[in-house]
């Protein structure tokens, strides 16, 4: 694992945790197809509406933003 320097407290216990996760054991191929076909159904977008609409290119970011908020909290 590497060596990751948080500093201490809830940001550094949550940093852990998702550490810990993605060190994980492997998940099945299997299981690993059904979930990326899942995620492929739910992003499909209406290529005309995806075009007219800023707002669905802007949404793109709302996961790294979630888990940047996840891994350091609301600072900044």
């Amino acid at each position: 694992m590497p060596a990751i320097n948080c500093g201490s407290g809830a940001s550094s216990a949550r940093l852990e945790r998702h550490l810990a996760v993605m060190g994980g054991p492997a998940v099945p191929q299997r299981e690993a197809e059904g979930a990326t076909v899942l995620m492929q159904e739910l992003t499909a977008r209406d290529r005309t509406r995806a075009k007219n609409s800023r707002g669905a290119r802007v949404s793109l970011f709302a996961p790294l933003r979630r888990l940047r908020r996840t891994l350091f909290g609301n600072h900044g």
